[in-house]
């Protein structure tokens, strides 16, 4: 059975009415599917929707331009101007893809931003079950809440665990520090007492002094931590000027 109309909801109710099993994404009563053009098959659970689509299903909400959806085996994709937010997880992308339940890829220019970290690239794949996304395409970026960024090829983040390994030329800016530093590869601890492990040609330089050597850590409570051919630069702190009169009142106390 094929249905069109619009500003609809996805059909739910009448498919119990009929006495059809529609389990669409987790569960009947839980789904809803809003779009200016929608054909949904009550049998196959295959839906198609066109046109300020608005997805609901356990107080998740997706928003896109189009949707292809399987209520039945909970998969879809969405198109366009995709923004996705469920529990505490945001996604902004130009198509997200539902490999199942759990599984999840957002493409084209994607952000998933969790805990107040923000991760970014070509293409995310994140895995729900376990709290765990990585990055394709050659580029990603980790921004955090106090406006430090970790730019690198690609990042593996373990969100529930709060690490994020980088890989592919790693570079670290934090203007709240006054930090920049690079690597080959970084460790990254995400939490408050966490730290950046900088591995192969690191270098940090910190309000104009720098630190290299094959691997450092930083720490939040801005100790470094070097080994391996270390070499450190330090500029001294400018004194200010001794004036006539400050001269005046030492050589009285001489």
């Amino acid at each position: 059975m094929i249905m069109k109309k619009k500003y609809i909801l996805a059909a739910v109710a009448m498919a119990l009415t009929l006495g059809l099993s529609a389990n669409a994404w987790a569960a009947a009563d839980n789904f809803s599917v809003k779009a200016d053009e929608l054909e949904y098959n009550l049998q196959t659970g295959e839906g198609v929707a066109k046109g300020h689509v608005e997805l609901k299903q356990d107080g998740g909400v997706a928003t896109a331009n189009y949707a292809k959806f399987n209520s039945k085996n909970k998969s879809g994709m969405l198109v366009g101007n995709v923004m996705v937010d469920r529990e505490d997880a945001h996604i902004v992308c130009r198509e997200f893809i539902a490999h199942n339940e759990n599984d999840l890829s957002a493409v084209g220019n994607a952000t998933l931003t969790k805990e107040g970290k923000t991760i970014s690239a070509d293409r995310i794949d994140y895995y729900k079950g376990r709290q765990y996304a990585e990055t394709m395409g050659g580029w990603a970026r980790l921004t955090d809440t106090d406006g430090s960024v970790l730019d690198a090829g690609k990042i593996d983040y373990d969100i529930a665990n709060g690490i994020a390994n980088a890989t592919g030329g790693v570079t670290v800016k934090s203007t709240a520090r006054d930090l920049t530093a690079s690597a080959d590869s970084a460790v990254y601890k995400t939490d408050k007492s966490g730290y950046v492990e900088l591995n192969g040609h690191a270098t940090a330089t910190q309000n104009g002094n720098t630190v290299s050597g094959d691997k450092l850590r930083l720490t939040n409570a801005n100790v470094a931590e070097a080994d391996g051919g270390v070499k450190i630069y330090y500029v001294p702190e400018q004194q200010p000027a001794v004036t006539n009169k400050e001269k005046q009142a030492e050589k009285a106390l001489a």
